[in-house]
């Protein structure tokens, strides 16, 4: 599993294709590689969905960085997107 992120924005982190990396938040943490790339768009980044804790480096998903809160529509999960922080591992 990797972490897909444009170019530009890995090499502002020192991260190369294939790297280690920490992606994460005020809700935890995902431990992944990366994959750099021109297909994502500047300024995000995507984890697959549906992907399993054994993927990992450190046995988390993309769900441990999302809130648990509703959206204002019909109250369903707001599970598409969220903030993170992304760094090379040590």
């Amino acid at each position: 599993m990797r972490l897909l992120i444009h170019p530009d924005d890995a090499a502002v982190r020192g991260v190369n294709d294939g790297d280690d990396v920490r992606v994460f938040n005020a809700l935890g943490e995902v431990r992944c590689k990366a994959g750099v790339g021109g297909w994502i768009r500047r300024g995000t980044v995507s984890m697959p969905k549906g992907i399993w804790r054994k993927h990992t480096a450190n046995g988390f998903t993309g769900t441990s960085l999302v809130p648990d809160t509703l959206t204002d529509l019909g109250g369903g999960a707001c599970f598409n997107d969220a903030r993170v922080q992304v760094e090379r591992a040590l």
